[in-house]
């Protein structure tokens, strides 16, 4: 069992890195298709407006089109609205601009809720130098407004999953908690956060995406752009369908108090499609909304936030409520009362474990293939899964769903000695906590004796495997059990006869569950239980963070690479140099040399220069500092920043001697 399970993990690993290496590219951040006037143009008279066109429908502010003369000063006259659709936004300037070179900046939230930007230029007349503060150009929110963001959208996460995994673990593997006042508290502060969470969202997503302030939260410019967005419109029906659930899941619990814990049919499935109502409002709001195989996807990321809220829930309930140490009863209360008191709970616990056990496995094998599925639309290549901040997000995410796969593999071995006869429980010690004894021990294959119970008990064990234990406390309480745990007589206390736990509570496989290891197995199952919950929510915090991140298709590009090679004209003066530049796209970039002889050995030049420029914008040089990384490789001192796409020329000046000297010109396309 043990071998299949780990060949089982193993497979869809490999799978998820499979399908990873062949992956298409897909997009899914909104995309400027066009502007007007376009990228570089020389227009010969002012233009009244500037528009700007996306591949998709774009959340706009009041500024997010901004226009710049060549001296630094804002010529926007108004607001920036929707043009004549939603991917068009537009905004008009002032008259009687002057000749030169304008900058415009945009800023929109794409329809997956991310915040996307870039610049680009045109001239009046002929072309000028210009003065823009590139602060102004790429607005940023403040760190409170993004630490809360994120925070929010974990909250959502966390109170999602245990809301509707613990209303499922009742219906399911626990009908009797629906008379626990924890179980009312537990559901009722999960909706109430989950609530909190969805209201933030609303508020936040507007300043969050606009580059604003805290201060601007509640202007109705920015709560506009946010609820007619398709992100806030799937926030709008997220608060709905949380509303409902309030309804709901406490009705299911009332009844399921009414009626003797039966189950309705009608609840369980009326709880499921509320489930996969509020996964659907992330999913359609998220990355699977946007790229290649939106159907497949909005599927794919249902059942997958679906099975997360079924196993976070679950174990929450088992860590919090079910696996819980039963209460020892104040005060002097009679030992047979104590008695029945924990092994109903024991018992109870047991059933509940093992009902659960089959839907947790259930949850992992959808959580792999339908991770596995995301995980190949996200990344897409095997060096986007380590060069990005989404792909390393990612096997941070798979390296802590394989800490809770081996965690829950623990928790079904543990789970198994429930229902296996005592003598076959490779248990060192089994203490009879379930029948309220104290300081009884009974050692796996122990010698004949006898052993005190304390306050004048003694306990006798007989010789041999499956040997019978009996003993008598010193308040005249006297017990029985054999070893196979197949029976176990009551206790007697005052005259009151009970049945004794071992006898109840058979196994799924037809085998009784032994009281007398059920508690320190269950003691130790609630220890890994609660592991995995605390896993499990970190993975969420990680999730959170995956969701507003741009995926690995879209922010990976491959590095520019190129080789030529030179001749200075003097003596040893022939070689080849390799040039390449990371990551190949607008922002900091790293830029490595490597020269190496004719005879293929590395060259050391006299001097050696690089430098920057786009002769398409009159750009350059811009020079590029390089220090030494070992015989004939050279590094880029500090990230050069590049803020204009277009081919660019990387000249690279060679030294041999005092008197010769070249250079070559490697050209870089940056998109």
């Amino acid at each position: 069992m043990a071998r299949r399970f780990i060949y089982l993990v193993a497979t869809f690993m490999f799978s998820a890195l499979g399908i990873v290496a062949v992956a298409p590219a897909a997009w899914a951040h909104a995309t400027l298709e066009a502007a007007s006037p376009a990228d570089g143009a020389i227009v010969s008279r002012a233009p009244a407006e500037v528009t700007a066109t996306f591949d998709e429908s774009v959340g706009v502010s009041a500024d997010s089109l901004q226009v710049f003369a060549p001296n630094g000063t804002k010529v926007a006259d108004g607001a920036t609205t929707h043009g004549s659709s939603p991917s068009e936004i537009v905004v008009k300037l002032k008259t009687g601009l002057g000749k030169g070179t304008y900058t415009v900046g945009w800023h929109v939230i794409s329809a997956d809720s991310h915040p996307v930007q870039g610049a680009w230029t045109f001239s009046i007349g002929a072309p000028s130098s210009t003065i823009v503060n590139p602060n102004a150009l790429n607005p940023t929110s403040s760190p409170v407004v993004g630490f809360a963001f994120g925070l929010t959208r974990w909250l959502a996460f966390c109170c999602f999953a245990l809301l509707m995994g613990a209303v499922a673990f009742v219906l399911f593997c626990w009908p009797a908690g629906a008379s626990s006042p924890l179980v009312l508290r537990l559901t009722m502060g999960a909706w109430s956060g989950l609530a909190a969470s969805v209201l933030g969202a609303l508020l936040l997503q507007g300043v969050y995406g606009s580059g604003e302030g805290v201060a601007k939260v509640f202007w109705p410019n920015v709560l506009h752009a946010t609820l007619y967005s398709r992100y806030g419109r799937s926030l709008g029906i997220r608060l709905i369908l949380v509303v409902v659930a309030l309804f709901v899941f406490t009705a299911i619990l009332g009844n399921l108090r009414e009626e003797d814990r039966r189950v309705p049919v009608r609840a369980s499935i009326t709880w499921g499609v509320l489930t996969a109502a509020l996964a659907a409002t992330w999913a359609a709001a998220d990355h699977a909304g946007q790229g290649i195989q939106v159907p497949l996807a909005l599927v794919s990321d249902i059942i997958h936030l679906s099975s997360v809220a079924l196993w976070l829930g679950g174990l929450t309930m088992l860590a919090a409520i079910v696996l819980r140490r039963p209460r020892t009863p104040g005060g002097k209360v009679a030992a047979s009362a104590a008695v029945r008191k924990s092994r109903a709970a024991t018992q109870d616990a047991i059933q509940a474990v093992e009902r659960f056990s089959p839907i947790a496995l259930g949850c992992v094998g959808a959580l792999l293939l339908s991770g596995t599925y995301q995980a190949w639309r996200g990344v897409g290549t095997w060096p986007a899964l380590v060069d990005t901040t989404y792909g390393r997000l990612l096997l941070i995410k798979i390296g802590a769903m394989l800490v809770l796969i081996g965690l829950g593999y623990v928790a079904r071995i543990r789970i198994a000695t429930l229902r296996a006869p005592a003598a076959k429980v490779p248990l060192r010690t089994v203490e009879w906590v379930a029948a309220g004894l104290p300081n009884v021990r009974a050692l796996a294959g122990a010698r004949p004796g006898h052993g005190r119970l304390g306050n004048g008990g003694s306990l006798h064990i007989g010789p041999g495997n499956g040997a019978a234990a009996h003993g008598h406390a010193a308040n005249g309480a006297a017990f029985q059990a054999t070893a196979n745990g197949a029976r176990s007589n009551g206790a007697k206390s005052n005259g009151a006869g009970t049945n004794g736990a071992g006898t109840n509570g058979a196994g799924s496989n037809g085998s009784p569950a032994d009281a007398s290891h059920a508690p320190v197995t269950l003691r130790r199952l609630r220890w890994s239980v609660a592991a995995e919950a605390t896993i499990a929510v970190a993975i969420l915090g990680v999730t959170s963070i995956l969701v507003n991140t741009a995926t690995a298709r879209e922010s990976f590009t491959r590095p520019a690479s190129a080789a030529v090679t030179f001749n200075t004209g003097g003596p040893g003066g022939r070689g080849s140099v390799a040039v390449t530049m990371t990551p190949d796209a607008l922002g900091p970039n790293q830029v490595r040399v490597t020269v190496t002889s004719a005879a293929g050995k590395p060259y050391q030049p006299k001097q050696i220069s690089v430098a920057l420029r786009l002769p398409a914008r009159n750009l350059g040089p811009l020079a590029v500092t390089l220090d030494p990384a070992g015989p004939g490789r050279y590094v880029s001192k500090t990230a050069t920043p590049i803020s204009v796409a277009g081919k660019w020329q990387l000249v690279i000046t060679i030294r041999s001697d005092a008197f010769d000297e070249t250079s070559v010109i490697i050209p870089v396309t940056v998109n």
